[in-house]
């Protein structure tokens, strides 16, 4: 029996309908997870273009958001929307590419400059005439989220909106979540040797445990990103191909020769360019999917790469660490800093035991 609320079921209406078949069609689908399907599966046939649904999504949140808005906020606020949060989403999408949690937090940043512009008219200001001190006040009385205004204000003291406002910045709380290195071992070797994990998690997990990459970027690796060269093979993480070690090489082989694509049309259409792929056509796992997937097995991802990274910074360099995984220079440097911390903090500690157990002269 045919599902009520099927992608076949909506593809005959519109049909029916006689309207041509476009994104905007499909965007008045709010909510409706068979129009998602059936969007990709008419993308990954050619029959709509390609299209950021990150990016979609995000604009028509905005022009929604903006049409409950007081006209005297819309002013100051569509143009940070639109030139700032906007524009930053846009230019991710050609970089890094965005995911979930980054189009929340651009969510959360024009939300959060709406807040604040209420909150300036009910002190009775304006923002050219709010102090430091009112800044400080309405900081001090939220969540530390409220921080993130930061970048509103950058951005309204460039067009002279408001004067010499000020943000201090908190420090970032260190990596907190580890394994031991023990731990870490173990889990690797589950990874590569027990069968009864699933394969993808077998190794999306070993690439976590080993390289400390996020799931997200893992989500993203394609057949193209592993090369075979020299008897060797490799994988291209950052800027140069890193090389895979002989067990782990023959677990993503056997990832890619299984890595036919969940949906019937991509099987059809020999759709395997995605080591991990997900179930709408022509596309990859989530991230955040994966991430789950190897948690229900066991593999913690954020404890699995800090472990990873603290033990690829104790052995390399920031810039080699930033080349090799692709990383900001900015996060290696932190990485290797904090390897060197605690190294020093060891040191100090042994050389004081040390002195403890050494004969004192007339003992």
């Amino acid at each position: 029996m045919r599902r009520k609320n099927s992608g076949a079921t909506i593809l005959r209406d519109l049909l029916i309908s006689g309207y041509p078949i476009t994104h905007e069609l499909l965007d008045t689908f709010p909510g409706r997870q068979a129009a998602v399907h059936l969007r990709q599966l008419l993308v990954h046939v050619a029959v709509l273009p390609e299209r950021d649904e990150h990016v979609a999504g995000l604009e028509r949140w905005l022009q929604n958001y903006l049409t409950t808005v007081a006209a005297g906020y819309r002013s100051t606020l569509h143009p940070y929307a639109q030139w700032v949060v906007l524009r930053r989403v846009r230019h991710q999408a050609h970089t890094r590419g965005n995911t979930t949690s980054s189009i929340k937090y651009a969510r959360a940043q024009v939300s959060l400059a709406h807040a604040f512009l209420e909150w300036v008219e009910g002190q009775q200001l304006c923002l050219a005439t709010v102090r430091q001190a009112d800044l400080d006040q309405w900081l001090a009385a939220g969540a530390s989220t409220r921080g993130n205004l930061r970048d509103f204000l950058r951005w309204a003291r460039r067009c002279r909106l408001i004067g010499g406002l000020r943000v201090p910045w908190r420090p970032d709380g260190e990596p907190a979540n580890f394994l031991d290195e023990d731990e870490r071992l173990s889990l690797l070797h589950r990874c590569v040797h027990d069968s009864v994990l699933p394969l993808d998690v077998r190794a999306a997990g070993a690439l976590t445990l080993l390289y400390g990459i996020p799931a997200t970027h893992i989500a993203q690796l394609t057949h193209q990103d592993i090369q075979v060269r020299e008897g060797g093979q490799y994988i291209q993480l950052g800027k140069h191909p890193v090389v895979l070690p002989p067990a782990l090489a023959r677990l993503i082989n056997q990832q890619m020769e299984k890595s036919a694509s969940r949906s019937l049309v991509g099987r059809v259409s020999g759709d395997t360019g995605w080591i991990f792929p997900g179930a709408l056509a022509g596309r990859p796992i989530n991230g955040p999917k994966l991430s789950g997937r190897l948690l229900r097995h066991g593999i913690d991802v954020r404890a699995s790469r800090n472990t990873a990274l603290m033990a690829l910074a104790s052995d390399l360099p920031a810039p080699i660490l930033s080349e090799m995984l692709g990383i900001h220079i900015n996060t290696a440097v932190e990485w290797v800093g904090l390897v060197k911390r605690d190294w020093a903090a060891y040191l100090a500690a042994r050389s004081e035991d040390d002195d403890l157990r050494r004969p004192r002269a007339g003992e």
